[in-house]
């Protein structure tokens, strides 16, 4: 990477970077979040967890450095399959790149982890066809899935505690946080 840095100044600029995380309709919050005073001699506070059998919804979010340009949740029951994710990619990041960042179209690099679905032949194909250039992720690297370690958990905190009705709202709070990210995180975070 520094040295494709050090040839293309410019080249941080055309990352597409995409992760995939599960977020549940309900997710307790944590012991930290939930300290309450109380007085010495008052019953202890009733606590609820969520159930192991909580909803969760897969989304797949890619972002370039100054923001998200996509957040997808899956529909119910499905998970990220070879045509799954190609179809993601030609129905979903395609148009939202178009519309999100323009001068991205035809021009940028996708950064995408080594799972079996993002390297399928299908998927190789379609980015080839698409002249999109995928940056190689070398395995078991933390240093190249800054959204493990940073975005998902900022994502994941802020929705703590907090009961979605349904898949929708759900996904109104997820939009709405992640817009809520600074935009110079993003660029902090490569």
């Amino acid at each position: 990477m520094l040295t494709r840095h050090h040839s293309d100044p410019h080249f941080v600029e055309k990352l597409v970077t995409m992760d995939e995380t599960w977020i549940p309709l309900f997710n307790p919050e944590t012991k930290r979040q939930s300290k309450q005073w109380k007085q010495s001699d008052s019953p202890p506070l009733k606590k609820f967890g969520g159930g192991a059998s909580a909803e969760k919804i897969l989304y797949s979010i890619f972002w370039v450095q100054k923001d998200v340009i996509l957040s997808y949740a899956l529909p119910k029951g499905m998970t990220i399959t070879r045509e799954c994710y190609r179809d993601i990619l030609k129905n979903q990041l395609l148009p939202a790149v178009a519309e999100n960042g323009p001068e991205l179209v035809g021009n940028f690099i996708l950064h995408q982890d080594n799972a079996p679905p993002h390297k399928a032949r299908i998927v190789t194909e379609f980015l080839v066809e698409q002249g999109i250039e995928t940056l190689r992720h070398p395995p078991y690297s933390p240093d190249l899935a800054p959204s493990d370690f940073w975005s998902f958990d900022t994502l994941k905190l802020s929705l703590r505690g907090r009961l979605f009705p349904s898949r929708s709202s759900l996904g109104s709070a997820v939009y709405q946080c992640l817009k809520h990210i600074p935009k110079d995180s993003y660029k902090k975070m490569l």
